[in-house]
This record gives C-alpha cells, structure tokens and sequence, in this order.
C-alpha cells in the first residue's frame, strides 16, 4: 500500500541522534507502533528516500530539524524556509524548527495560544500543506510546540502517534500519586488533529511516555488505549 511503501523509505532515512521524534515502546515498533507510529514520523521528517547511495542531508543548521511548512508560515514564525531541499515531490517545503520542537499534525483554528494553554504552550502552525506526496491520506499541517521553558535542552511534550483520534479523551488531568509514585498533572493539547502532551511534576514540565496498552492505565487514557503517564525513574 501506499503508506507501507512510505513507511519503508522513511526507515531507509538515517535519523539524527539529536531529533526527539516520539517517545515510548509505541516508537520502536512496540505494541501501538506500527502504521501509528510510521505515520508520525513521515509527518515529523520529510524526507526523501535516502538511500546508501543518496543518502540524507539535513538541510538546516545544526540544531535544527526540517518540517514540512508553507513559505509564509514559516517566515511568519522568525524561521529558515529552504524550499524543496531533499524532497520527493515538488509540492514539499521544507521549514527548519528547533531540534527540541515537538510536531503533530494540526490545523490553523486550533494550534495557537489561547488563555487557558498560554501558561504551558506556545504552538507554531506551519502552514496547511495538503499537496504533501502522501496527500492521498487528507493529512493537514505540523502544529509545532516548543519544550517549556522554551530553553529547555530536551523536548518537553510527546507527540500523539494515533492514526485519526477523536478530542474526546484529550483532557489535562490531574494523576494522584500511588505506592511511591509521584502526582503530577497531565496536560494535553489538542491541536485539531492529534492530541500531544506534557507532564508538570512539581512545577517543571517533561515529556511523559506514551503507550497503547489493554490493561489498566497508570495515568492518563487519552484515547483508543493510549495511555501517557509520566515516571521519574522512566
């Protein structure tokens, strides 16, 4: 199919160390993985299909990741636009964002600051980018979030790799602690298409993991079995 085809070359993509693309076992193929996780990785990177032969070059300075973006979105957002660099077709366009950014897809009406999200994010839209050379699956735009604080050295929000989720079960909670484990509350985002999300634990914010499971959740089921908690020791 289209989107196995896809998923293979983005595998045959090298990735750079420093590029926090998801977290949790559903990133590495686990339970939940699968075309979920594929899915979000094409739309994290867009890459060409590297090979031994051709292989990737990041286009943007270092510290920096390509994105998929319109022009205008891009220089709206104070960021490099290097075009058509290392794509497969010639209706892609590349933006680079900060290496710590977490990117979902999304669209304009939601991802953006309002006055209940401004204390914990501050979401870039990077454009409605539909003639993507996977448009056959209706994907929309990358909603970016930078880490908070925005200096953080590390990603501080994990991105939702479900393939069509609801806003159903995208709600912040607050997890009370069990046997040891600490309280924290669980923030989610929903950007109009996926629901990324940040644990605040002690008034510092980090990247919960997020993983599909059929039993019961040790923090926050926002969705089809997606269960994001946040742990210390993880």
């Amino acid at each position: 199919s289209l989107l196995l085809a896809l998923s293979a070359s983005a595998a045959s993509a090298p990735s750079a160390a420093s590029e926090p693309v998801c977290h949790g076992p559903a990133c590495h193929g686990e339970e939940g993985g699968g075309l979920e996780a594929e899915a979000a990785v094409l739309l994290q990177v867009h890459r060409a299909t590297a090979s031994e032969e051709t292989p990737y070059i990041n286009p943007c300075p270092t510290g920096y990741n390509p994105k998929a973006s319109t022009k205008k979105a891009c220089s709206a957002a104070n960021l490099k636009y290097t075009g058509n660099t290392n794509a497969v077709s010639t209706s892609a366009s590349h933006c680079c964002v900060p290496q710590y950014w977490t990117c979902n897809m999304g669209d304009e009406k939601y991802c953006k600051t309002s006055k209940q999200t401004s204390k914990y994010a501050n979401p870039t839209f990077l454009g409605d980018t539909k003639q993507w050379w996977w448009d056959a699956l209706e994907f929309q735009g990358n909603c970016c979030l930078p880490p908070n604080p925005a200096s953080a050295q590390t990603a501080t929000w994990t991105m939702d790799t479900r393939t069509n989720p609801s806003d159903t079960g995208c709600k912040t909670t607050k997890v009370k602690g069990k046997k040891g484990s600490p309280s924290y509350t669980l923030i989610a985002f929903w950007t109009g298409k996926r629901c990324p999300t940040t644990a605040n634990f002690g008034g510092t914010y980090y990247a919960p993991t997020c993983t599909t499971t059929s039993g019961v959740c040790s923090g926050v089921d926002i969705g089809e079995g997606m269960c994001c908690y946040y742990n210390p020791s993880s």
